[in-house]
């Protein structure tokens, strides 16, 4: 758990909380509109689903928010100081109440000429953007929050809405049935029984009962900023929220494309669960996956991407151009070109009833929640790519005593090296080669794992609550309905792999060849790991987004 940090002493505070100089605040006026304003006057709404940052010229504005007992200050914004965190770039509704304490004057500047702000002024969008982004961390900190989910340690789906809140850095205030004692009077008042959970008491006046993702993301205004109107046509559409999607993303509006991405859960794909990346050039401490993942979402806000959330694509429309891309919210939306960035789906075992354990008791993901759930245990970690290696040092880290299963007679052939040194230094963690999960046992929850070693054919069982499954992954590509040629294992051929049986199936229209990371379809790409013959490295992926925008730009002049 992170510890609580108060707002007041929150680190580089005058980071936090800047005081503009006459000279930027005057920059900002040009853009802004001034605004006398009454004490208990009310700038913004709590749950506002638009909002304006604003710039305390004269007076003072107190930043509050809604409690169960009441009302709670936040902070208070004086002389040269500012409102806003990174809901306010990503059009999402506001976390709290802003009002004036006294008699005063503000410039109040809207959502959009915002944008134009931090991508043309570079001195106030580095004041801007560093403010927002270390006050959303410390909003994660102290878990202030809109959103409330009451569940349970051993319910799978509680475990995916928390992890879907965090992947999206949205703050969340979890309260657990098995250990809080206020549970049980949140459940009696709200007429609902243990059976009814996971619940979400959405913006403090909405509850859902077990809701999808898409759910909760509508109910806190996610995608209310984005347009998808069907009759609008983007340059280009990308379909994966991944380091290659991001990087595509960044790359794309920073060089002025109208860019609109489409994620079917959360930033960062397998990358973002990643709790520790240490070999990504620029980052020599290393990087948690998490991290990585929010810096490049906001990057891309910053320049204009808009980004529907919780929105899977479901359909190609390939038959004519421009192309057409539906969603699993009923919606088409229409582009010139389209990058395919969908990734690959985490691989289970091929075990009769793994899918009964899912979420409870095994795990494909390895973040500080299933850390809190297995602390001081033993776990079994199946894998020996470097996703398996990272989360065994850092569930060792955690207190647990980990045994990682190979079905390989080593790890040096699939794992960096720093990683199987580290490995082989950590007394807590157990690497058993030629080994394989047979079958799992337990009732509501994992209670035991079977094993083969394949080269001695004998089993053991092991009284274990919590495996791992990081056995790589199959590319995602089912949606594309066979639009473009795949290799044998279903990931997209592009560039030079394209055979001319490829092209001909297709009936590739062009006299030239397809360009590097270009499908068997005109204008359309795809990037990262739902890509054959893909480098599964972080660098590699956001490369191949940006290699693609520069293609892009030559297919949208043919």
């Amino acid at each position: 758990m992170t510890s609580y940090i108060p707002l007041s002493v929150a680190p580089r505070d005058e980071q936090v909380f800047p005081v503009l100089t006459p000279e930027q605040i005057a920059r900002v006026a040009t853009k802004g509109r001034r605004r006398a304003v009454q004490r208990g006057d009310v700038l913004v709404e709590e749950g506002q689903a638009q909002f304006p940052l604003i710039v305390v010229t004269d007076g003072e504005l107190e930043v509050v928010r809604s409690t169960c007992n009441g009302e709670e200050v936040v902070t208070t914004h004086r002389q040269g100081q500012f409102s806003g965190e990174l809901n306010l770039l990503a059009g999402r509704r506001g976390l709290a109440t802003i009002r004036a304490t006294m008699t005063g004057e503000v410039i109040e500047v809207s959502r959009e000429v915002v944008l134009g702000l931090v991508q043309t002024d570079a001195e106030l969008s580095e004041i801007f953007m560093r403010a927002f982004i270390l006050r959303r961390a410390v909003l994660l900190n102290r878990n202030f929050s809109d959103v409330i989910v009451l569940g349970s340690t051993f319910s799978a789906r509680t475990l995916q809405i928390r992890e879907f809140l965090a992947r999206n850095a949205h703050p969340v205030t979890y309260i657990d049935l098995d250990h809080d004692p206020v549970s049980q009077e949140i459940l009696d008042r709200l007429h609902f029984s243990a059976d009814d959970i996971p619940i979400v008491i959405c913006r403090h006046e909405v509850v859902l009962r077990d809701p999808t993702n898409a759910q909760i993301a509508d109910c806190l205004g996610f995608n209310e900023a984005v347009d998808v109107d069907e009759s609008h046509l983007r340059d280009v559409v990308i379909i994966g929220a991944g380091p290659a999607g991001l990087g595509a993303a960044v790359y794309a509006a920073s060089e002025g494309l109208d860019v609109l991405m489409i994620e079917a859960n959360a930033p960062g794909g397998q990358a973002g669960s990643s709790m520790r990346i240490e070999n990504y050039l620029g980052f020599p401490s290393g990087i948690t996956g998490q991290e990585l993942a929010t810096r490049a979402f906001t990057q891309a806000e910053k320049f204009g991407v808009q980004m529907a959330i919780a929105k899977g694509a479901t359909h190609l429309r390939c038959d004519k151009r421009p192309y057409a891309v539906e969603i699993d919210s009923g919606a088409r939306v229409a582009a010139r070109t389209i990058i395919i960035a969908t990734g690959a789906e985490y691989r289970g075992l091929p075990i009769e009833n793994i899918a009964s354990f899912n979420g409870a008791g095994v795990y494909y993901l390895a973040t500080p929640m299933e850390a809190q759930l297995c602390k001081g245990e033993k776990v079994i970690i199946v894998g020996g790519g470097n996703s398996a290696g990272q989360a065994a040092v850092f569930l060792a880290q955690n207190g647990s005593h980990v045994i990682m299963l190979v079905r390989s007679g080593g790890l040096a052939e699939t794992m960096s090296r720093y990683l199987v040194r580290r490995i082989d230094d950590n007394p807590n963690i157990e690497v058993r080669t030629n080994c394989q999960v047979v079958a799992l046992e337990g009732g509501k929850h994992l209670e035991s794992v079977h094993c083969r070693n394949k080269k001695s054919g004998e089993d053991t069982a092991e009284n274990i609550r919590h495996l791992f499954v990081m056995t790589g992954a199959v590319p995602a590509t089912k949606w594309l309905d066979n639009c473009v040629a795949v290799d044998d294992d279903g990931f997209i051929k592009t560039g030079p792999d394209l055979t001319r049986e490829d092209l001909d199936v297709a009936k590739w229209p062009l006299a030239r060849p397809p360009h590097l990371l270009e499908t068997s379809l005109p204008g359309v790409f795809a990037v990262g790991d739902v890509r054959g013959g893909n480098i599964k490295r972080v660098a590699s992926a956001v490369g191949e987004g940006s290699i693609a925008v520069a293609f892009v730009h030559q297919v949208l002049r043919e």
